[in-house]
């Protein structure tokens, strides 16, 4: 993506795309927050835990870690077209679908969680059926993009791109094996947990990184030159890694050893493919004083924890579950969040200053986690421990507040126009 296709415009609907992309961060993110305060006893307000928790996370999924990426996949492909095909205009209108279901479910999600709400004389599961309108809004993005995909033939980093949504398309199976498992047994607890887990391990290890990947290697400018193994191997380590990664995240009574050693591979493949792309963007010498020294870290720290958890006993991690939290926020609200607040900072021309700000309050939030890791010594543990964490979850919320407010002045009437 060169620095010419991306600039965010006043096109109908493109402004209200990241407007409401960054409120979505901020809402989700603030429901974080309150679930923290739950945490603690100090939620305002009589809800259930676990529905606060799955309106944080499909938010933040379904408004924040999709939309942007596709935006910035859209832009790129527009910039080669005329921007009035078929395929770019039915690109353009999945994404605000998507963006707005996502939004329209989150109410349902953090009053019923996946529970059918009562509707009249019947009952419905309203949050899984946008939930499922959402996915649809993928494919459709998928058949604009397919449609004008010949026009990047021969584009080097178009690869990492179609990898992303090959990954998209995977981690939705999982969402429709859990809800026809659900419909057909929904008393086989290990089936359903795997589906879940198949949703989301390819979704964060597959969707997630191969997106940051991609628009980190296209703001860098690294081509097809001096990879120390060709491309098309690293990418296909991480397509066939991320799914079956999926059994790091069931339960130590539901692990068997074929899964554990399933979920040794594929960490092995993914972490192993990303260490490598990692080494050719440093490399490149590309990084000096730029902002994207940031999320090629947190990706750097991400795949050097994956690895060590493919090797090492898996008692080690199997009971740490502030470990687990740690990991994932390291990989979400690290590399990607700062990925693309840095893809909005550069494309509005705004201060550094608000980038820094959203990058030193995710970097406090960060090291607050590992305090409810058994890295923290135990003799210096206690309930100071949850406050601290609650209070600084509130950090990233402001920060990308104000770098909200600051691509809104900067661009000025051009977003408004």
């Amino acid at each position: 993506m060169d620095d010419s296709t991306g600039q965010i415009n006043n096109e109908a609907g493109v402004s209200l795309l990241w407007n409401l992309s960054l409120f979505s961060f901020v809402l989700a993110g603030t429901t974080g927050f309150c679930y923290r305060l739950g945490m603690i006893g100090d939620l305002p307000v009589n809800l259930n835990m676990e529905n606060i928790r799955h309106a944080h996370s499909h938010l933040m999924f379904f408004g924040w870690a999709v939309p942007l990426p596709l935006y910035i996949l859209y832009q790129h492909l527009r910039s080669k077209t005329t921007g009035n095909e078929r395929g770019t205009v039915l690109m353009k209108n999945s994404i605000v679908a998507g963006l707005m279901l996502g939004l329209i479910a989150y109410p349902s999600f953090l009053l019923y969680g996946y529970r059918p709400i009562p509707l009249g004389s019947t009952t419905l599961p309203l949050s899984v059926m946008l939930a499922g309108l959402v996915m649809v809004s993928w494919y459709c993005f998928m058949i604009g993009y397919l449609k004008i995909r010949r026009v990047l033939s021969g584009y080097d980093n178009q690869r990492w791109f179609d990898g992303a949504l090959m990954m998209l398309f995977t981690c939705s199976l999982g969402a429709w094996g859990v809800a026809l498992l659900q419909a057909v047994d929904p008393t086989n607890q290990l089936f359903t947990k795997a589906m879940t887990h198949f949703f989301l391990a390819t979704f964060t290890e597959g969707w997630v990184v191969m997106i940051v990947v991609a628009i980190v290697l296209n703001k860098l400018k690294v081509r097809d030159k001096k990879w120390p193994l060709s491309p098309n191997l690293l990418l296909g380590s991480i397509v066939l890694g991320a799914p079956l990664t999926f059994p790091y995240g069931i339960s130590k009574s539901l692990l068997t050893p074929i899964l554990l050693n399933t979920a040794r591979v594929g960490g092995l493949l993914v972490a192993g493919g990303l260490l490598v792309i990692l080494y050719r963007i440093f490399k490149s010498g590309e990084l000096k004083n730029t902002i994207w020294i940031w999320p090629v870290g947190l990706l750097g720290l991400k795949a050097l924890m994956q690895l060590t958890a493919s090797i090492i006993p898996a008692t080690f991690w199997l009971s740490d579950h502030g470990l687990r939290i740690f990991y994932l926020h390291v990989l979400l609200l690290g590399a990607f969040t700062l990925t693309i607040s840095g893809f909005l900072y550069e494309q509005a021309n705004a201060s550094r200053l608000f980038f820094n700000l959203f990058a030193g309050a995710v970097t406090i939030v960060l090291l607050s986690l590992i305090l409810m890791t058994r890295f923290w010594p135990q003799m210096w543990g206690g309930q100071w421990i949850f406050k601290t964490v609650a209070a600084v979850a509130i950090l990233p919320v402001i920060a990308a507040f104000v770098l909200w407010m600051n691509l809104l002045m900067t661009k000025g009437e051009q977003i408004h126009a």
